[in-house]
């Protein structure tokens, strides 16, 4: 796959990411959430759970929304290294996974390959504590990272492989751990994106931050199937203070009819249907203080 497709595939995405999360909005409700209610406690439906998995934005997403901007790549927003040693129970590596996992997404966009295996063996580490650690081919990545022309390689190769964990997580009946990483990955995009946001005036950044609204919902109907365990409920009672904030913000949507489009020699059809997101620089700065106390507790195991 060559990295310009890579480009198109996420600016579409993009430039879809509101129309595109409406639509999977409209297809989950509480009730088709959550199944087995027979007092051993609640499991996610696996068509649910993918529903769920499918409405979270990539790592890569936000990053070339990021980078696309103008803005310089800033080491100093990712989760440091040697916080890996803090996570001791399943729940804290798999979030953790999950974190490193956006700050993955960040560091391969912007071409930062020095960085690339440092955090690969951070993730290794913890997926092999976890018993997922089989998914990675740590030789094939440190030999791509170590050639900045493979970084389109790279990008996919590590893509797949946390598609790969996850999957199998959630084959294996883990899903409490599948959902721990899925949040991790998306809660280090909405911070390094609101972090950014508040430093630079950039229409695109600011409008991706308001189309998470509805991630939020999505979010906490996965995380509700747990939340008699203790760290789900704190990390539930985080995001109900970010949806309290998020309500604030207002998307209208505007639906039009489709079109097909040649795209790279191929027919594709194409959502005309717009979103209009309106959120205030006071909102953006309120979501990422909420965020930041959030992703502080969950990286520093507090």
């Amino acid at each position: 796959m060559k990295l310009n497709n890579i480009f198109i595939i996420i600016s579409a995405f993009c430039l879809m990411a509101c129309n595109g999360n409406k639509s999977n909005q409209d297809k989950l409700n509480i009730n088709s959430v959550l199944e087995g209610a027979d007092g051993s406690g609640l499991e996610i439906s696996a068509e649910s759970m993918t529903s769920i998995i499918e409405s979270i934005p990539s790592p890569l997403e936000v990053a070339m929304v990021i980078k696309e901007s103008g803005n310089d790549f800033n080491e100093g927003l990712l989760n440091p290294q040697d916080n890996s040693r803090l996570y001791t129970t399943d729940q804290e590596k798999a979030m953790n996974i999950g974190i490193y996992g956006g700050d993955i997404g960040y560091i391969n966009m912007f071409g930062k390959a020095y960085l690339t295996v440092n955090y690969l063996t951070s993730i290794k580490k913890l997926a092999d504590a976890i018993k997922i650690g089989q998914f990675f081919d740590f030789s094939t990545i440190k030999r791509l990272a170590s050639n900045s022309d493979k970084m389109d390689s790279l990008i996919f190769l590590t893509t797949m492989n946390f598609n790969k964990m996850d999957e199998f997580l959630r084959n294996q009946k883990r899903t409490n751990l599948s959902i721990l990483m899925v949040v991790g990955t998306w809660t280090e995009g909405l911070y390094i994106a609101t972090q950014v946001a508040q430093k630079s005036d950039n229409k695109e950044i600011t409008e991706w931050i308001g189309c998470q609204k509805m991630i939020v919902d999505q979010l906490l109907l996965g995380l509700s199937a747990y939340k008699n365990d203790d760290y789900f409920r704190k990390l539930i009672s985080d995001m109900n203070n970010l949806k309290e904030q998020y309500n604030k913000v207002e998307i209208i949507y505007e639906y039009h009819e489709p079109e097909s489009q040649e795209i790279d020699g191929r027919l594709v059809i194409v959502d005309k249907s717009t979103s209009t997101v309106k959120i205030t620089p006071e909102q953006i700065i309120q979501i990422g203080k909420i965020v930041d106390q959030m992703r502080l507790r969950l990286i520093s195991n507090l």
